[in-house]
């Protein structure tokens, strides 16, 4: 995670969730899962999330919520474009769920943000933000106690949020 970055088209990387696994082809050049499989490797966000193989590194399919980063984009009050799990994908297969609810959850209480979920696995994506308003109380209910407490303002803050699209939030393919 970083406030600054040499992605030309981003300002900050936010990664609550790293790891991932190879889907497609363009896997096989994928910075992330070269970085997590040598200078990241003994970092305790990426350690293990890679294997070594003649070809380099190559992701193992595991997933991990890094719970230290979600309220991250809270604490930045200068707007931001931020590439949303630069070292991972929010739809990998092993990404539970309520892990992306609370992902959503966060981006909804940053409108001053612009956040960029890129994924290969855009029927998940799909699947996921159709369902999202059958989700809502309990995305309200995360939102509420990252925001500062269960108090009832801070639920209805949120719930009002994610009562329809983000418009800070865009959606993309990898």
């Amino acid at each position: 995670m970083a406030d600054g970055t040499k992605i030309e088209w981003t300002d900050a990387t936010w990664n609550p969730i790293t790891g991932c696994a190879i889907v497609s082809p363009g896997c096989t050049n994928c910075y992330a899962m070269k970085l997590a499989g040598t200078r990241l490797k003994n970092h305790p966000s990426r350690n293990g999330l890679t294997k070594d193989t003649k070809a380099g590194p190559v992701w193992t399919g595991e997933v991990r919520l890094n719970r230290q980063w979600l309220d991250q984009p809270l604490r930045w009050t200068k707007p931001r474009m931020i590439f949303v799990c630069a070292h991972g994908d929010l739809f990998a297969e092993g990404v539970d769920q309520v892990w992306i609810d609370h992902v959503f959850a966060v981006m909804a209480l940053a409108p001053q943000h612009t956040f960029q979920v890129l994924t290969k696995r855009p029927e998940r994506m799909r699947e996921y933000i159709l369902g999202m308003s059958s989700r809502r109380g309990f995305i309200a209910g995360y939102g509420a106690l990252v925001r500062g407490g269960n108090l009832p303002d801070h639920y209805e803050t949120a719930y009002a949020a994610v009562a329809k699209p983000l418009p800070n939030v865009w959606l993309g393919r990898r």
